[in-house]
């Protein structure tokens, strides 16, 4: 009950109903927008679902999970709320510091704030560990420092973004309805662990956004001003949250956008001196692009002259901790050979943990989603050939955007994950790209999707 009283109080019991109906409110206007019935309907089960997620995800961390970092996030918000309340002046140093340091006006509110067995002020000496608090402050300061509040506005985020990542598709592939909404908004595992007071939310909210705002532009040619905007602001979050996702994310646009110039060339020799120069260009762009970006403090470990050394380097670091909190969701790769590197770490990410390596409640969300992802990718293989996988995800643009993302990501956090618990965080952005380009696979190839399947889909989209 002590810790109970550290993350809910009494007036949740009137703040969180206003936390709600506000947000409620927000996401009927967003739905009446629309026309399409489907559409509507898609909005309020989605924001619902969240919600559920939300509590749950609020009373599985603090009961069993008891904080971990999400309870260091919000301890590092209580510790900006009150420098700011005892000398407003420290709201411009707070949007001025990119980290908390020893001799920081900030670092007494954190090393003396009376919070046993306090560690919060050391985790906030990183910068994209001090980002989430600094955000969390307006939710912070609007529903009275409520943690379940924020966590609820940090799982709306997250939300808006989904509905926009589905959106992104429908707009290309309007007769898959049913199927991009189970992979943009009712995967469970994704929505549970973007719905409470972590990066992830922010993450996997700001690579929606991006992508329907480049759409916008793009595609649809219109609301240019607002949707550069929102590149704008979500591109500085992740970049100071998660910048290899920033990385991987334009990679996979730029891929898309030199294939869907290359459709345009009907000459097919043409066609191959024009895939050649763009692939080279943008890879020599790219590079100097990655150098140049990792240059900088908040992503020098992802250096490619470091980065196999990094990725050996957090395996070890997992392997440490995992030894002495003796748990027993660690898992192994072979990290000494790149290619069995790389194909450990794309199975542990999509298809792992296994039925039998499932060893608490929690681990049931990724068993589940792990689980539809792997006999879903057998049947397609079985059902059309290993070659077929790869062979049509690159003849079209938008696949082959969804493979990229999809594969590469999942190369980054399973290389360097050696937690399952910690695995089934880093890897919610990926999954719904990956369940999406199995959806566009077997769409491009006409073949029908697993009756099982379409019996998921119903179930989690009873949408007529």
């Amino acid at each position: 009950m002590i810790l109970l009283a550290r993350f809910f109080s009494v007036a949740d019991i009137f703040l969180f109903p206003a936390c709600f109906f506000l947000l409620f409110f927000i996401i009927r206007a967003r739905a009446n927008r629309n026309t399409d019935t489907r559409i509507r309907s898609l909005y309020f089960r989605a924001f619902y679902f969240k919600t559920i997620c939300v509590l749950l995800f609020v009373t599985v961390t603090e009961i069993y999970f008891k904080g971990g970092d999400t309870g260091l996030y919000y301890q590092a918000t209580k510790d900006l709320r009150a420098a700011i309340s005892d000398n407003p002046d420290n709201f411009w140093i707070v949007w001025d510091s990119k980290k908390l340091t020893s001799d920081s006006p900030l670092f007494p509110f954190f090393y003396y704030d009376n919070y046993a067995d306090d560690l919060t002020y050391g985790y906030m000496f990183s910068s994209n560990n001090f980002f989430p608090p600094k955000v969390a402050l307006l939710p912070s300061f609007l529903f009275g420092n409520s943690y379940l509040c924020i966590s609820m506005c940090f799982g709306f985020f997250a939300l808006i973004g989904a509905i926009r990542l589905f959106k992104t598709f429908y707009y290309f592939y309007p007769h898959l309805f049913k199927e991009l909404a189970l992979a943009c908004l009712f995967l469970p595992g994704v929505v549970f662990w973007s719905s409470g007071l972590l990066k992830d939310p922010i993450s996997f909210g700001c690579i929606g956004i991006i992508l329907y705002a480049f759409i916008n532009i793009f595609f649809k040619k219109k609301n240019y001003f607002s949707s550069v905007l929102w590149i704008l602001l979500c591109c500085y979050f992740l970049f100071n949250i998660k910048i290899y996702i920033l990385l991987v994310l334009l990679l996979s646009i730029l891929i898309w956008q030199f294939a869907e110039f290359n459709k345009l060339i009907k000459d097919r020799t043409l066609r191959a001196v024009f895939t050649i120069m763009t692939f080279s260009a943008g890879a020599v762009v790219g590079f100097f692009l990655l150098d140049y970006i990792t240059s900088l403090e908040a992503a020098q470990q992802y250096k490619l002259d470091s980065l196999l050394e990094s990725v050996q380097k957090e395996r070890k670091v997992y392997e440490n901790i995992n030894q002495v909190l003796q748990g027993d969701s660690h898992f192994k790769i072979n990290d000494s050979n790149p290619v069995f590197l790389f194909f450990g770490s794309i199975v542990a990410t999509f298809f792992r943990p296994f039925v039998w390596e499932v060893n608490t409640p929690i681990a049931l969300f990724s068993a589940f989603e792990s689980a539809i992802f792997l006999l879903v990718t057998i049947f397609f293989m079985f059902k059309k050939g290993v070659k077929q996988f790869f062979s049509v995800s690159f003849s079209d643009g938008r696949i082959l955007m969804c493979f990229v993302f999809a594969f590469v990501f999942a190369f980054a956090v399973g290389s360097s994950t050696a937690n399952f618990g910690a695995l089934s965080r880093y890897k919610i952005p990926c999954t719904p790209f990956y369940l999406i380009l199995l959806i566009l696979l077997f769409n491009k190839t006409k073949l029908a999707l697993p009756k099982w399947f379409n019996k998921v889909i119903n179930f989690a989209v009873p949408v007529k």
